[in-house]
C-alpha cells in the first residue's frame, strides 16, 4: 500500500495530527477571557469533533464521505 493519502481517507497519523491541532486551538481559546459568538460555536464543534476522534475505532484512520445536500443531521 502506498504512503500517499487517498481522497476521502484519513490515516492514523492524520487523525493524530488533527487531534493535536484541535487540542492546541482549544488551549488557545481557553486562555482568552472572551470569545466571539462564532469562536464560541467553533469551540463547541471542535470539542465535539475531538470527542469523536478519541474513539479507538479511528486509531487506524477513517474514510470521509460528503453528506448529501438537504439531508438532516
Amino acid at each position: 500500500m502506498s504512503d500517499a493519502p487517498t481522497a476521502g481517507h484519513l490515516g492514523g497519523e492524520e487523525i493524530l495530527a488533527l487531534k493535536f491541532a484541535a487540542h492546541r486551538q482549544l488551549a488557545r481559546w481557553s486562555k482568552k477571557p472572551t470569545l466571539s459568538p462564532d469562536q464560541h460555536a467553533q469551540r463547541i464543534a471542535l470539542k465535539s469533533a475531538v470527542g469523536v476522534l478519541q474513539d479507538h475505532a479511528f486509531a487506524d484512520g477513517c474514510e470521509l464521505r460528503a453528506s448529501k445536500a438537504g439531508r438532516a443531521r
